[in-house]
C-alpha cells in the first residue's frame, strides 16, 4: 500500500519548516498526494506501483546511524473516470486502456529537488482547474494524466537529513538510491559518509535502465554519482517504474536500433532533472540520430519554444549517457520521450525555494499543457497548425454563436493552412461528435497565419455552459492539436451578452 511507514531517523526532519524552507519531504509529498486523492475521488487514483530498496531490505541505516524504513512507490492517475477508456486498475494489476496519457517522471536523482515540488504543481493545476479552465477539463477528461513526484524516495530522504543542523542545515548532495550493496557479496560498497557531491553509496537509478545499460557499473566504481548497477533494472525502483510503463504503453517500435516508431503512436513521456535549461531527446548514449529524429526534434523544437530552453540531444549540449529513462521509454517502445533539466546553472540542484515560483513552474507550464494537448499522437500532431487564438461570442440576443480562431503554423514547418473545425461538447475523436468547418477571413490558407470564424445556431442546445473544441490543418492535410473554449447558452428569459472563457 502507499501508507509511509515512520522513519527511525535520531533527527527529526518532517517540521516543513526545517526542510531548507519549504521543500516537501518523501513523508509530505505522499501524505499530499493521499490527501488530493480523498478530495478528488472522481478524478484521481493513487497507484501503488512498486516499493523502494530500503523498504525491500526491511529498512536501511546510514553509516552515521540514521535509519529508514523506506517506502512505496507512488504514482497518481488524473482522469474523469466517468467518461469511458481509462486504464484499469484493479490491485496490482494495470490494464491498458484508450486514453492517451502524459506520464510525468520526477526526482530519480535524489539532490534535483525542485522536481518533486514541479510535479507537484503540475497536479495541482489539473484538479484545481478542472472544471474551470476548458483545456485543462477536457484533457482531464479524454486523456489520462500520469505523475510520479518522486521515483526515488529513499534518496530524497537522504538529502533532507543534511538540513539538520548536526549534518550543517544543507540538503545533501546524494544522487543514487540507498543500495549500499549492489553486487550483493554482503559488503557495503561504498562506507563514504556523509554523502558528497561527487563521491556516494548507491546505485544511478538514470543509469540502470535495461536499454543502453552499460555493464560493470557503468566504467566506475561503486562510489561514483554515475555507478550503473551490477545489471540492467537491477534497482527495485528501476524495475518497478519498467513493469509501470510498459503496461500503461503499447510498444510500438521494432528491436533493432534502426526501427522506427509507428507514426500514430499514443502517449508521450517526461522525465524531469535540474538543472541546464534544456529539453533532451534520445538518444543519449550514441551520436546517432534516432530512426524517429525528425518527429523528436520537432516535439522538443517546439517544447523549447514555451520555456525557452535549448533542444537538443546529450551528446551534442550536455554529455552522453547509458541507460536512462528516456532512452529506455522510447528505445523499448518508441514512446516520445524527453528530459528537461529544468532551472539555470546559477540556482543549480537546490535554488531557494521562491526560485520555483518565480521562475521554473512558471516557465515550464505552457510545455507541460501542450505535451499533454498531443498526446494522443504526438508523432503526427507536432506537424499541424497550432489554435494560438479562440475565442466565442453570443449573438443575436443568444440565438446564435460565433467561433473565431487563428490557426499558426509558423513553429510547425510553416506551411499554409489548409482549414479548420469545430465540435460542441464533444471532441472530434468521440464517434458521437459532429465537426463543422470554420471559414477563412481575409488572407485564409495564403499565409501560414490566419483567421477562421463560423456562426453556429443555438437553438438545439441546452441553457448553461458548453464547450467548444477547435483544431486546424495544413494544406499538406496534418492536423495540429485541440484547443477548447467555454460560452454558455442564455435561458430564454436572460438574452444578455455572455463573455467567453478561453483555455490556458
Amino acid at each position: 500500500g502507499w501508507v509511509v511507514l515512520p522513519d527511525e531517523s535520531k533527527h527529526s526532519l518532517f517540521d516543513r519548516n526545517l526542510y531548507f524552507n519549504g521543500y516537501r519531504t518523501v513523508a509530505e509529498l505522499q501524505g499530499e498526494m493521499a490527501r488530493l486523492a480523498d478530495q478528488h475521488p472522481t478524478l484521481t487514483e493513487l497507484v501503488p506501483y512498486g516499493h523502494s530498496y530500503c523498504r525491500t531490505q526491511n529498512g536501511c541505516e546510514t553509516p552515521g546511524g540514521d535509519r529508514t524504513a523506506g517506502y512505496g512507490l507512488l504514482a497518481m492517475r488524473v482522469t474523469n473516470e466517468d467518461i469511458p477508456g481509462a486504464t484499469l486498475l484493479d490491485g496490482d494489476t494495470v490494464e491498458r486502456g484508450e486514453k492517451p496519457l502524459f506520464f510525468l517522471l520526477s526526482n530519480i536523482h535524489a539532490r534535483e529537488l525542485t522536481t518533486p515540488e514541479i510535479a507537484m504543481r503540475w497536479l495541482d493545476l489539473l484538479l484545481k482547474e478542472y472544471g474551470k479552465d476548458p483545456d485543462i477539463t477536457w484533457l482531464v477528461d479524454w486523456h489520462e494524466m500520469w505523475i510520479i513526484p518522486t521515483a526515488n524516495p529513499d534518496g530524497h530522504w537522504i538529502t533532507e537529513l543534511g538540513t539538520d543542523p548536526t549534518y550543517g542545515s544543507y540538503p545533501f548532495m546524494h544522487r543514487k538510491n540507498f543500495d549500499q550493496d549492489a553486487d550483493g557479496d554482503g559488503s557495503v560498497d561504498c562506507a563514504i559518509w556523509p554523502s558528497h557531491s561527487y563521491s556516494h553509496f548507491g546505485v544511478d537509478l538514470n543509469r540502470n535502465h535495461s536499454f543502453s545499460w552499460l555493464p560493470t557499473g557503468g566504467g566506475n566504481s561503486a562510489c561514483s554519482v554515475t555507478f550503473s548497477g551490477p545489471s540492467a533494472a537491477s534497482e527495485p525502483e528501476v524495475a518497478a517504474l519498467q513493469e509501470l510503463v510498459r503496461a500503461l504503453y503499447a510498444d510500438r517500435r521494432g528491436p533493432d536500433l534502426d526501427d522506427a516508431a509507428a507514426p500514430d503512436t499514443s502517449g508521450i513521456l517526461f522525465t524531469l532533472h535540474n538543472y541546464g535549461e534544456l529539453v533532451l531527446r534520445p538518444w543519449g548514449f550514441s551520436d546517432r540520430l534516432t530512426p524517429n529524429e525528425d518527429g523528436l526534434k520537432a516535439i522538443g523544437d517546439k517544447l523549447a519554444t514555451f520555456n525557452e530552453y535549448r533542444s537538443c540531444r546529450p551528446p551534442e549540449c550536455l554529455y552522453s549517457a547509458h541507460g536512462t529513462t528516456d532512452d529506455w521509454a522510447y528505445g523499448e517502445l518508441g514512446l516520445p520521450a524527453f528530459t528537461f533539466e529544468i532551472g539555470s546553472y546559477q540556482h543549480g540542484f537546490s535554488p531557494p525555494y521562491a526560485v520555483i515560483d518565480e521562475e521554473q513552474w512558471p516557465d515550464n507550464r505552457a510545455a507541460f499543457l501542450y505535451a499533454a494537448r498531443i498526446a494522443r499522437a504526438p508523432y503526427q500532431l507536432i506537424k499541424g497548425p497550432d489554435v494560438s487564438q479562440l475565442g466565442v461570442t453570443i449573438l443575436d440576443h443568444g440565438a446564435n454563436t460565433e467561433v473565431t480562431a487563428v490557426l499558426d503554423d509558423r513553429s510547425h514547418g510553416g506551411q499554409m493552412i489548409g482549414g479548420a473545425q469545430f465540435s460542441i461538447d464533444r471532441p472530434f475523436w468521440d464517434p458521437l461528435a459532429a465537426p463543422h468547418p470554420l471559414r477563412p477571413i481575409g488572407n485564409g490558407s495564403e499565409s501560414p497565419a490566419a483567421l477562421f470564424a463560423a456562426e453556429l445556431s443555438v437553438a438545439n442546445l441546452s441553457p448553461g455552459r458548453h464547450i467548444v473544441f477547435v483544431q486546424g490543418q495544413d494544406i499538406d492535410g496534418n492536423i495540429g492539436a485541440t484547443r477548447a473554449a467555454y460560452f454558455e447558452v442564455p435561458a430564454p428569459h436572460n438574452l444578455s451578452y455572455l463573455p467567453l472563457t478561453a483555455g490556458q
